[in-house]
């Protein structure tokens, strides 16, 4: 569909210039419709703008680099529209506003915004741009006080919640800012919103506040994994391996996809028989063997180990000279001496080698006095 869709807008394109159509106007529908390249390849079509149609042809072209994060050009092509007398300058305000906060250009930027009188175009974006350029001046009272007038029409309320959110986090006001979270999540407000912001208690080590958001967040949605996920990087940021390894093991029961990563944890925390139950559960095979390998090898199985070769091989893992070293040292401690030597033969990776070697050395040793290494096989 989407096919048909690029051929018949090339097609209209090409058309529209044989039969000499406004390119303005179907540049204005492109912006209008969020197509913006494809509104710069137009605009660029036009070779000659009538003087009554600069205005808009500057005013599109701010759009485009105001979209391209070149503000200082969006600017002077907005500055432009403005003094050839557009009909109603008041949305180009706004535009400029926006590229001049983008600037850091606070002064400006409210000298524009100042310049909107008409309620139509005091929406969404007009109480962001505001709040924030006063916010940014240093007074913060008003930028709290022009959130709170906005937030009276249901349309922008949760938007306006969330500005509000990263204010009182500035601020370190994080008991505030929880009960801001609270209400957007009474609000029915996104799913995404929400756990972004339990991520930004976690970054700033409120961990509490962090995780009661994230419990109600997985009572209302279990089967999303990145609450999990969430979880246990409050809890590893606590210094409790075992927390987060249980609250993804729960997980991984849902979401089999967790597996992995609730089986590592498993492991790390010495809970090896658990951690290989979910090792069966992980599709991939490649993440599924090494881990399994590593439980092995902290186990000391080589028994277990040592039969795993041909999976190891199936998935070409014995080309990776760390797995290739670790079945020959199983081997070895199998006492299959020959096999554990046509191992270490094919290891040449520094570091790895000299280990190698030495591992021969025991190996030459043990053929020649077995009684000598009983205790290492």
């Amino acid at each position: 569909m989407k096919t048909y869709l690029l051929i018949f807008f090339y097609c209209f394109s090409a058309f529209a210039q044989e039969e000499g159509i406004n390119f303005l106007e179907l540049a204005k529908m492109l912006i209008k419709d969020g197509q913006y390249v494809r509104a710069e390849t137009t605009l660029k079509k036009i070779e000659d703008v009538d003087t009554s149609d600069r205005s808009v042809y500057e005013s599109l072209w701010g759009v485009i680099e105001l979209q391209n994060k070149n503000y200082e050009k969006s600017l002077s092509h907005f500055d432009r529209s403005v003094q050839l007398g557009i009909g109603s300058p008041e949305e180009i305000y706004l535009y400029q506003a926006e590229a001049a906060l983008s600037l850091g250009h606070i002064k400006q930027g409210l000298s524009y915004i100042g310049n909107i009188k008409s309620k139509e175009f005091k929406q969404e974006a007009y109480y962001i741009i505001l709040s924030e350029l006063n916010w940014r001046n240093g007074d913060k009272l008003k930028a709290w006080k022009i959130l709170d007038e906005g937030s009276l029409s249901p349309l922008y309320k949760n938007t306006l919640l969330k500005k509000k959110f990263y204010y009182l986090l500035e601020e370190s006001l994080y008991q505030a800012a929880y009960g801001i979270a609270s209400d957007l999540l009474s609000e029915s407000s996104s799913f995404n919103d929400v756990l972004a912001m339990a991520s930004q208690f976690r970054q700033k080590g409120e961990y509490s506040l962090s995780l009661q958001l994230l419990q109600t967040l997985h009572l209302l949605r279990p089967e999303k994994e990145l609450v999990a996920l969430e979880m246990a990087q409050n809890y590893l940021a606590k210094k409790e391996s075992f927390s987060a390894a249980l609250v993804l093991e729960e997980a991984a029961r849902v979401n089999p996809s967790l597996s992995f990563e609730a089986s590592e944890l498993l492991r790390q925390v010495g809970k090896g028989y658990r951690a290989r139950y979910l090792n069966m559960l992980i599709v991939d095979p490649e993440k599924r063997l090494k881990q399994k390998l590593s439980l092995y090898l902290e186990e000391d199985d080589f028994h277990s180990l040592k039969f795993m070769i041909p999976q190891l091989k199936k998935q070409n893992l014995l080309e990776n000279q760390g797995i290739r070293y670790a079945v020959a040292y199983s081997l070895f401690r199998t006492g299959d001496f020959e096999k554990s030597v046509q191992y270490l033969n094919a290891i040449d990776k520094e570091g790895l080698f000299e280990k190698s070697i030495e591992l021969k050395k025991e190996i030459n040793a043990c053929k020649e006095s077995k009684w000598a290494c009983r205790e290492k096989i």
